[in-house]
């Protein structure tokens, strides 16, 4: 009798451990594409104030409180110095893809993207 309880006891004991390792590991990946989704948004408005005045009307309210809500999320979440390095390493990246496809076509790809959303940067 207490091997019959004993072999699911010590089955269950190897399996918390493992699921629970995996749960983390999901939980970390979930938060890493948070993160990268954050700068992203921060890179995108950064490039969207420089870049597409020239060729659609932005509301900056909008723009700004996006930018300022996210960055905000950014230094908490990985701290300021942290923060502001990831910050401008994706507003390089943004300037290179900017660079490669041109202001005009990059602008019109984050318009339609953001209009997707519902997120109402662009006015017109």
């Amino acid at each position: 009798m207490t091997r019959a309880l004993l072999l699911p006891a010590l089955l269950a004991a190897a399996v918390l451990p493992a699921a629970a390792a995996a749960a983390e590991d999901q939980k970390d990946a979930t938060r890493t594409e948070t993160i990268a989704g954050l700068v992203r948004i921060v890179g995108a408005q950064a490039g969207i104030v420089l870049y597409c005045r020239k060729f659609y009307t932005v509301d900056d309210a909008v723009s700004e409180g996006l930018s300022r809500t996210v960055r905000r999320a950014l230094d908490v979440s990985l701290g300021h110095r942290q923060a502001q390095t990831v910050i401008a390493a994706e507003g390089r990246r943004v300037a290179e893809e900017i660079a490669a496809v041109g202001a005009e076509q990059w602008c019109a790809d984050q318009r339609e993207i953001l209009n997707t959303d519902g997120v109402r940067v662009f006015i017109d």
